[in-house]
């Protein structure tokens, strides 16, 4: 997300776009907002739809919901409790704005997905057992590009510099995608500054999840690790990968069948039942070297969110 607009725009949009992802259950009121990036209520709403291409209220009442969707699936909270933290005064309203967005009732969808789950569990994992012998994960699956072998790792926060991309985010490392203009910014930035170095993690931050935001509208942060934070300096910003305890997957190859890298994480530690995915957000690592200017993946680790579950 390369904003067309001044300097000054550019860290004030990029500032408040980092502020509502990180306080969503917190006052993100026009007035408010406004007041922080430092402009009118009226000129800042304009700024923002003209870049943003949404409102501000829209823009936030939508990121509220795809959140609380995503919590619907991965925690045991109640409904209310879920809608009082997406800004709701009622479970009555939070149903409506839900149903208006995603033409559901939340306990529908909540249900829905249980019930999917349970079927995948009944049907995957005793043959993901049978087929796997815990002994001997070395290896690579069927399709070739994903590691057998899944471990468990407790992170330690990590300090990033990011770029933003808005849409597909296929050919995240690919030379020639929408994608590389924004490394080669990362790093021109990053080099610049001495914050980076051949030792320095890139990574990647899939802000959405596919199956809950439109295409169109999901945001993944292009990312190279940094000793220390920033202020934003023009679109490029700062943010921490909080720490926690992850899955950890290994895939290797083009991005294609990345998906199958994520859903063998979630059999191996999800469905087995020991472990349960948690609201905070996935990130990916790319082993990777230089060969005159090109980037080259060795392979990928997938970093999933995770808690261990409550015995029943």
């Amino acid at each position: 997300m390369i904003f067309k607009t001044s300097e000054k725009y550019k860290q004030a949009l990029l500032a408040t776009l980092l502020h509502i992802q990180t306080h969503l259950d917190e006052d993100l009121s026009l007035a408010m907002l406004a007041e922080k990036a430092g402009f009118s209520a009226h000129h800042f709403h304009r700024i923002f739809r003209e870049v943003i291409g949404e409102p501000v209220k829209k823009y936030v009442r939508r990121l509220r919901l795809e959140k609380a969707a995503y919590r619907l699936k991965v925690s045991e909270e109640t409904i209310l409790k879920i809608a009082l933290e997406a800004g709701f005064k009622t479970h009555e309203s939070f149903t409506r704005a839900f149903e208006r967005q995603f033409a559901i009732n939340p306990n529908e969808y909540r249900t829905n997905f249980l019930q999917t789950s349970k079927e995948r569990k009944k049907q995957i994992y005793p043959k993901y057992a049978e087929a796997f012998d815990l002994k001997n994960d070395s290896g690579l699956l069927p399709n070739g590009a994903t590691a057998k072998q899944v471990r468990v790792e407790h992170v330690r926060p990590i300090i990033v510099a990011f770029v933003r991309h808005v849409g597909a985010y296929d050919s995240v490392l690919a030379k020639g995608s929408p994608l590389s203009a924004l490394w080669d910014e990362l790093f021109q930035w990053g080099n610049a500054n001495k914050l980076i170095n051949a030792e320095s993690l890139l990574l990647g931050i899939p802000q959405d999840d596919p199956s809950v935001t439109p295409l169109e509208k999901q945001r993944f942060d292009v990312c190279v690790q940094i000793p220390e934070f920033r202020n934003p300096s023009g679109h490029i910003g700062c943010q921490t990968i909080q720490a926690g305890l992850f899955g950890v997957g290994r895939h290797y190859g083009s991005f294609e069948n990345l998906t199958d890298t994520y859903m063998h994480i979630y059999d191996a530690l999800i469905t087995s039942g020991k472990y349960r995915l948690c609201a905070q957000t996935p990130f990916e690592v790319y082993n990777h070297s230089l060969v005159r200017d090109d980037i080259r993946i060795h392979y990928t680790d997938i970093y999933l969110p995770i808690e261990m579950a409550e015995k029943k």
